[in-house]
This record gives C-alpha cells, structure tokens and sequence, in this order.
C-alpha cells in the first residue's frame, strides 16, 4: 500500500496520533518443561512478579486506571491460589493457569450481558501476563513515537505501550465502553477500535495518522495530509493549556447565563479530581463502586459515613446520590441477580430495588442519617409514574429536606414527561442508555454499533421534549450522560436549556471553557437548524461551523 488511504473505525480516545505503524501479532504459549522441578515455587514466584508490576503500574497513572489495575490484583490472587490447587493435583503451571482463567472467561462471555463480556478483556489481559511472567517471554519491542496497530490491545499492554511513548493505537476489535478505552483516555492516547483487517492491510513501517476524533486511520498519507493533522494536532494542545486557565471560573454564557458544571463520580479520588478541576458539585456519585468494592453488604450507618465525607468535602455544593443502578453491566457477588437472556430489557435499578425492599431501605436510611443539606437523591431506570410513587411511599415523611430526582433514560419517561414532572424535584438525562434504547442497539455490539450516535437528531428531540416540560414545571434539568462531555454538544444542550452538565472529572475546565464563549441566543438558533437535520454527522457538521463562525478557529472535533 503506497498512496493515500483513508479506514474508518469508532474513535474511542481523544486526539491525533501521527507514526509509523507496529503490527503486534497475537502471541501463543507452548506448554515447556520449565518450572517442573519445583512448580508450586514457580507460580508462587509469578504471583509475586505479576503482583509488583501491576503496583509498579498503579503507583504511576491516575486514580480511575489505579481502580482498574486494583481489580487486577484481586483477580491475580484468586487465580494463582486456585491454579496451586490444579499444581498439587499433578497440573504443569502454565496449563494450570490456563485451565483457571480460561474457565472463568467462559463464564463471562455466557453471562447474558455485553458489558460484562468485555469485562472478560481484563481475564484474558491477566492470563496473558501470568504466562509471560512465568515462562519468562521475552516483551514485544516498541519504539519512541509509533503507532501500535493489534488485532486487540488489553490494559496492561496499553499502560506499557505508554511508557515507552507510543502516540497512537488502532485495532480490529474493542469498545468505547472496554476498560482499555477508559485508560486510553486517561492516558490521553488517541485510539480508532473496529478498523477490520487492520494488522493484514498495514505493514510494519508503514505511516499512519490515528484521528481519535473522528474514527479514521488514514495510511500513507500524502504532504497536505500530514500538513492539515499536524496543525489540528498543535490546535488540540493549545486549546488544552486554555481550559485550565478556567477551571476555578464560573461557568456563564456570554450573555449571562449561568450552567452549573458538576462531576460524575464514582469513589473519593474522582472527587478529589473534581474539586481541584473546579466543579460545581457532583451530579452523579455513582453509589454501587463501593458495593462492588465490599463483600457483604454495607451497613446505613457504613454508607452514611461516605455520605458525610463527601457531602462535606463539597462544603455545601451538592451532592446527587444514585440509588444503587445494579442489574444490566453491573453485578455484586453478594447480591441476587438473576440471569438473564436480556439484562439491559430486565430487572435493574428501580426494578430491582422495588423487588428488594431492605437493599432499598439499607440506602434510605443511610440518607436520613446524613445532617448535611447538600444531598440530593436521584432513582436510575425510572420507566413509569407509578414506580416513583411507589418509591416516595416507601421514604414517607423521612424524606426531610433530601430532594428526589429521577434518572431520564427510558424513552417511555419522554412521552409521559409532563406527568412525571409532578412527583420529582429534578431530572438528570442519561444519554448513554436513552440513546441505546432509542435506537434498539447495543452500544458494545460491532455489528450494530455504527447505529450508536447520541447527537442524531432523534435523541436530541427527545432531550428537548424533557427539557420543555421540565421548563413548563419549572423542574431543574441536566444532562449527565457521555453526551454532556462532548464539546460538540455543549452549545446544543445549552441552547435546549440545560443548565447544568455533569461530566467526568478531567473534562470539567474544557466544558466551562466552551461555555464562557457561547451566547445562550446563538446556542438557540443552532437547536433549531440541528433539529431538522437528518442525521447525526450533519449535526457534528453544522456545530463544527458554529463553532468556526463564533471562535474563528477550526476545533479538532
């Protein structure tokens, strides 16, 4: 392949990444007659080299990949003691951890849920680690500013990848959703999933640019190319240092509109990163971590202590707890979730709750033991009016001065809006899950995932029927999805009336940036030419010269 080629993929992780590509073959382990002598030594000896390197890995990335890699470390102490027991039995090590891994791996894939699938990444992440330790293979080699092009990259690849300074990474499989997109963006690494036959059609030397904004992969690119994504690419670093100027400023339109800018969290480090970002509170603390992190059940007097250190911490901005969202992607060992054909159509969130009054309960009064006035209290997966109430007569006159809140993320909440909005103090809209449920499309499937898009047309008039009739009521409404924490959607959500945005932590300081540059009456006219378009690359489009109009720059978006 000599001229100009152009592959497109799903864009999961920010940025432009411009290097010759390395084509990292899929590596297979032969069963040796290493470690026979002494193979109990041998895997304890694993263990103990596993272990150090995921610490060594841990001490050297951000909080939310930490958590990740912490998740690791459990799974590596599971394995190795239950491959010790197959060793004893008469195992060789290496088939022994094989034999482990493989099984649980399995287990995951045959769970019923796609996010859960994915999480078997992580298992075979681990399995490939233990087995490089224990037979001592010699790592793949990669140079200083390369682009690393696989059939699939894990976690702990990616991480090592980044030490040694790649600038881009392209695969045939992944999701935005996987544990290795998570890191990419935390890394700050740009990285194109679902490019097919990437590792056939590219060759080791080979040129590419890795356009994390838009999916494309572009190979052999010509002197104007190279030219164009070398300029967006300074463009992007340059807008970076920008929005930490602004971090600690408030968030208000040019012509005087003010938006709250919170944090989605999900443990204290997020919150950490949050407030020294600048938010304006926390729109969403993510409660079911800290249930995925125990191993019993949590006692009210436990989690109200939780409550307390952040609700304090906030120093009276507020804090929106969710009630535990379990059910879906989302599973605690200790708890009774059934198996499902569909779980994302099943019983999770306030399903789940109404049919487990006392895991309902524990939570509510953990709430009415807290004595700040700063907590709001948010219900996920609300698909009727009756649910609500059956929740509200649940609380009783504990309620006290706690608003409650619901989740919009079921299309039935947008058609009976104007009734909901009666029995709740605010609305918080979860695009991730509308969007998939708007379209009938899982989002982590790579047959249908090009269906995906949360700024079509069609999600953004049904935010706009939410966000009329909570105006109407005079109900507070904001948006706390992925679609919040895109650029290219902030002047339309705050043209819709959204007065508050809840994002991930890092993405705070961008987000007020954005938001200081606008007018609330131009954000007005653009909602009005998107809603008629068709799709949702011509609304990318025309918010992209929106945006070229009012701050005569080309964003890299």
């Amino acid at each position: 392949m000599t001229k100009e080629v152009i592959l497109r993929g799903i864009a999961a992780s920010w940025g432009i990444g411009i290097g010759n590509a390395i084509v990292v073959k899929v590596q297979s382990y032969k069963n040796t007659p290493q470690s026979r002598d002494n193979p109990i030594k041998a895997l304890k000896k694993t263990k103990e080299r596993t272990l150090n390197m995921i610490n060594e890995l841990i001490s050297e990335v951000t909080p939310e990949v930490a958590e990740i890699l912490r998740a690791h470390k459990l799974m590596v102490e599971a394995i190795i003691e239950e491959a010790l027991e197959l060793v004893k039995a008469g195992k060789a090590p290496e088939e022994a951890i094989t034999i482990v891994t493989d099984k649980y791996i399995e287990l995951l894939k045959n769970s019923g849920s796609a996010l859960i699938q994915l999480r078997s990444d992580d298992l075979v992440d681990i399995k490939n680690t233990l087995l490089q330790n224990l037979l001592e293979c010699e790592e793949f080699k990669i140079k200083e500013n390369s682009v690393v092009v696989a059939e699939e990259i894990y976690p702990s690849q990616l991480i090592k990848y980044s030490k040694k300074g790649v600038v881009g990474v392209v695969t045939e499989k992944g999701s935005y959703t996987s544990h290795v997109a998570i890191i990419a963006r935390n890394l700050k690494i740009p990285i194109v999933f679902g490019i097919k036959d990437a590792t056939t059609i590219i060759n080791d030397g080979n040129l590419v640019i890795v356009d994390g904004f838009s999916g494309n992969l572009i190979v052999n690119p010509c002197e104007s190319t190279i030219e164009e994504y070398i300029k967006r690419r300074e463009i992007f670093q340059d807008l970076f240092k920008k929005f930490k100027e602004v971090k600690d400023e408030i968030a208000e339109t040019k012509d005087g509109r003010k938006i709250l800018v919170m944090a989605n969290v999900g443990n204290e480090d997020d919150l950490n990163t949050a407030l020294l970002n600048g938010c304006d509170g926390v729109g969403l603390f993510r409660l079911e971590f800290y249930f995925m992190n125990t191993k019993s059940l949590p006692s009210p007097q436990e989690l109200a202590q939780i409550f307390e250190k952040f609700a304090k911490k906030l120093e009276g901005k507020p804090l929106t707890l969710r009630l535990l969202d379990i059910g879906g992607d989302k599973e605690i060992s200790y708890l009774e979730i059934p198996k499902e054909y569909n779980p994302f159509l099943g019983l999770r969130g306030i399903r789940y709750l109404l049919k487990h009054e006392k895991l309902l309960k524990n939570q509510l009064e953990a709430i009415k033991l807290v004595k700040y006035k700063n907590m709001k209290v948010m219900v996920p997966m609300v698909s009727t009016v009756e649910e609500i109430r059956e929740l509200k007569k649940i609380i009783g006159k504990d309620k006290g001065d706690k608003k409650i809140g619901i989740m919009a993320e079921v299309p039935s909440i947008v058609f009976m809006a104007d009734k909901i909005m009666k029995e709740i103090d605010f609305i918080s809209i979860g695009t991730n899950d509308l969007t998939q449920y708007i379209f009938a499309v899982d989002r982590t499937n790579e047959d249908v995932s090009y269906l995906y898009d949360d700024m079509h047309p069609a999600v953004l008039r049904a935010i706009a029927m939410l966000t009329k009739e909570a105006q109407r009521a005079n109900v507070p409404v904001e948006v706390c999805g992925e679609l919040a924490g895109n650029p290219l959607a902030v002047p339309i959500l705050i043209g819709l009336g959204i007065t508050e945005l809840s994002v991930s932590p890092t993405l705070i300081p961008m987000i007020k940036w954005i938001i200081q540059r606008l007018s609330y009456k131009e954000a007005k006219e653009l909602v009005e030419r998107v809603l008629e378009l068709e799709n949702g690359e011509e609304v990318r489009e025309e918010v992209r010269k929106f945006f070229k109009n009012i701050l005569k720059i080309e964003l890299p978006w």
